[in-house]
């Protein structure tokens, strides 16, 4: 059995940019949730939501249902590879399991 891994979920907040403006700045939206990830093979022809896995590049499952997490949120993997949201799906709304569509953005620089 694949043990899961531990993943952020960020969300954006503006700060003040110090000139008057504001700036989108990444932060921990909450704990770190247990998850897998898998690269999308792109040839999932039944799915209703086609544009958000056509866009998609890699779905996280979490097995254990997680309110709050939005399509306006990013994830973040041990490496700083982060992936924005692209779709949440709660299969059937059964609040079992989460699975959230995912499209590779880059690595944090820091």
């Amino acid at each position: 059995m694949f043990t899961t891994q531990d993943y952020r979920i960020q969300s954006a907040v503006l700060v003040d940019d110090g000139i008057g403006g504001s700036v989108a700045t990444w932060t921990d939206a909450m704990d770190s949730v247990k998850a897998y990830i898998d690269l999308i093979t792109g040839n999932d022809n039944n799915t209703v939501q086609n544009a958000f896995v056509e866009q998609s590049t890699h779905i996280l499952i979490i097995p254990t249902h997680t309110p709050g997490i939005t399509d306006k949120m990013r994830v973040v993997d041990a490496a700083d590879r982060w992936y924005s949201i692209t779709y949440v799906d709660d299969p059937v709304g059964q609040h079992h399991h989460l699975e959230l569509y995912l499209k590779f953005g880059g690595v944090i620089s820091g």
